[in-house]
């Protein structure tokens, strides 16, 4: 016996197996190590199914972890929920079709007076968006019988930015160091990961805390209250297409911190994180999206311990790996492929940036591979590619005598990067990062503006995409790079994807539609 599949419509889960008859289904907590028991009942499989109530009181067995036994056997297989009834969902609408896949992340104000794109991409921490002590304002959010509080200053501020875009992109964080955090040490007790290295300055963000019951509750409130304000029907306060999980976590010793750890361990604690996340986004939306995010390290990785810094490569395997051992679901990838090099724009001059699925870095120069590497059989969810956003990437200018020359580099490396992702498949986002420049971003220089508040070239290439003006930044980008070089790499061939004997996959399972 071996359980196939695990499905819940608005009333019921269905355990889906290859024989009948009796068993018992343990329904616990999807807290990844252990988690309280909710239900240890028998239970009869016919035709293959068992059905379980979805409801018992105010809990949902939409998230729960389910462990069934023949005899005293316990039944290997699929153990959560991989399926939901399109009919579950309040807002049933399909993906977003998006005219352009230009994205950016500018306060409303910007967005309004000099981008004016379709997407965004907030960032969002749950330190800095909740509390455990209410007060006249603050916004109170029920889950499951619980009470839950959201900060009403910082919601404010979120409404009015995702109002500013037609869609945007969550990118979910857990830091006890900035993004609105108030030090609040008895939520960061509850959210910060139990092995979260606080005390190194250089773990700048924690994982979410995937282990206790009072972590998974308080990130399952904070997923829902943000899914269910911002993906009604009438978009009210704005709308949302999905959520990115946490930052570059093939770097997890600074942007995801659990402690040491070794990739396969990690992943089955984010993976948790994900699929809570993408459960709870398709209870209230039908095309609600989640994203492993990835930095352009794809098969080396960052130097220091193998147990904190792993390769986005392995991380996508261990991802796929895991969740089609026990129930896949349909998460997508959030990529970030800077040049090799941050400080230098001219990434058609990378040079660990190979057109092979083993190349060290995926860069700007050769972001295809990624495209190409997910198209493997053992990727597809349903006979489907998954689907990719860039959402981090950008040009960094230099200060001192190589400005002119770096921001002119910038230029034209935005107008083919651009080109080179609209001409991808399966991608439906391009980030530019950030619409301004941070002079705390380690020396980078990255906004598509200067901090005095003038444009850089690369802000008018930007805006020029996909507009009457392309064609004259395109000839301008096509000169500065060399007309061979920006012509070959707009459509360089990836020959070396695996392939095997049972995979049929042919262009057709990869259109260029969301």
């Amino acid at each position: 016996m071996k359980i196939t599949k695990i499905k819940a419509d608005k009333n019921s889960i269905i355990i889906y197996a290859d024989c009948d008859g009796k068993a018992t289904v343990r329904e616990s907590s999807p807290a990844v190590q252990g988690g309280m028991t909710y239900s240890f009942s028998g239970y009869e499989f016919k035709d293959g199914q068992a059905v379980l109530p979805r409801f018992s009181g105010e809990h949902d067995a939409l998230y729960s972890r389910f462990t069934v036994y023949l005899g005293t056997e316990r039944v290997e297989g699929q153990r959560y929920v991989s399926e939901i009834s399109p009919d579950c969902a309040e807002n049933d609408s399909p993906y977003p079709a998006h005219k352009y896949i230009k994205a950016i992340n500018a306060s409303p104000g910007m967005q309004k007076k000099m981008f004016n794109v379709e997407q965004g991409r907030p960032d969002v921490s749950l330190p800095g968006l909740m509390t455990l002590i209410p007060d006249d304002d603050t916004l109170e959010f029920e889950r499951e019988g619980k009470k839950y509080y959201f900060r009403g200053a910082p919601v404010r501020q979120l409404d009015e930015y995702m109002k500013a875009y037609g869609h945007s992109t969550f990118i979910l964080l857990n830091s006890s160091k900035g993004f609105g955090n108030r030090g609040e040490m008895a939520l960061l007790d509850m959210c910060l990961h139990p092995k979260y290295d606080e005390e190194n300055p250089n773990a700048l963000i924690s994982a979410f805390n995937m282990r206790s019951e009072d972590g998974v509750a308080i990130y399952a409130a904070f997923v829902e209250f943000l899914v269910s304000r911002y993906t009604r029907s009438d978009g009210k306060y704005g709308r949302a297409a999905g959520a990115i999980i946490g930052n570059e976590i093939d770097q997890q010793g600074i942007w995801g911190n659990a402690g040491d750890m070794t990739c396969a361990e990690y992943i089955s604690e984010y993976s948790a994180a994900m699929r809570l996340a993408w459960q709870i986004g398709r209870k209230y939306c039908s095309h609600f999206r989640v994203y492993i995010s990835l930095t352009n390290n794809w098969s080396i990785a960052t130097p220091g311990s193998p147990l904190r810094f792993y390769t986005a490569k392995e991380c996508i395997e261990q991802l796929a790996k895991q969740t089609a051992e026990q129930g896949d679901f349909d998460w997508h990838v959030a990529y970030h492929p800077y040049p090799e090099n941050l400080f230098w724009p001219d990434f058609w001059h990378d040079r660990a940036a190979f057109f092979s699925v083993n190349t060290p870095h995926i860069s700007f120069r050769n972001m295809e591979v990624l495209e190409a590497f997910l198209s493997q059989k053992r990727f597809l969810y349903n006979g489907e590619p998954r689907r990719i956003v860039f959402s981090e990437q950008g040009f960094n200018s230099m200060n001192g005598p190589l400005e002119r020359h770096s921001e002119l580099d910038g230029e034209a490396g935005v107008v083919l990067a651009y080109m080179k992702a609209r001409n991808m498949k399966t991608v439906d986002m391009f980030t530019h990062h950030s619409s301004v420049d941070n002079p705390g971003e380690f020396g980078l220089n990255l906004g598509l503006i200067r901090h005095n508040g003038e444009p850089k070239p690369d802000y008018y290439a930007f805006m020029a995409m996909d507009t009457e003006k392309e064609s004259e930044y395109v000839a301008k980008a096509r000169a500065r790079i060399g007309e061979d070089l920006f012509d070959y790499l707009l459509h360089p061939e990836i020959t070396d994807v695996p392939k095997d004997e049972n995979d049929s996959l042919t262009n057709s399972i990869l259109t260029n539609t969301n």
